[in-house]
């Protein structure tokens, strides 16, 4: 008998852990990466904040454009949007962007190498 209370407990907790974790209210979207980028760069206009955030489900891209300005102090925005613009991982894809100097890339040249591939209309 104590076994199988000891199991029902068990099984109890492990629900309400399982609840918790799957609740779709802890998930990263693109509207927390808006937030994040509004909060990073408050002179960004929503056309490029969303160009951005677009299918972020992750704070990569948010955190590669927070970054990109200390790879680079010079780079303009929509490079550093078009660079970060569904980046998966952040860090990765400054160390590319930061590698582009040894090549002798210009900056769009170097988004287009390093950027995640995105396809434009």
């Amino acid at each position: 008998m104590q076994n199988a209370t000891k199991t029902t407990i068990l099984s109890f907790v492990l629900f309400i852990v399982f609840i918790t974790f799957s609740n779709s209210s802890l998930a990263y979207d693109p509207y927390d990466c808006l937030n994040d980028v509004a909060s990073i760069d408050t002179g960004i206009n929503i056309g490029l904040a969303t160009e951005l955030c677009s299918a972020a489900w992750s704070p990569e891209p948010a955190k590669c454009y927070q970054g990109a300005s200390e790879v680079d102090e010079e780079i303009p925005r929509f490079i550093a949007i078009e660079l970060c613009a569904g980046s998966e991982d952040a860090e990765k894809t400054l160390a590319c962007y930061a590698k582009s100097g040894s090549r002798q890339l210009n900056r769009g040249l170097a988004a287009t190498l390093c950027g995640a591939n995105k396809i434009k209309n």
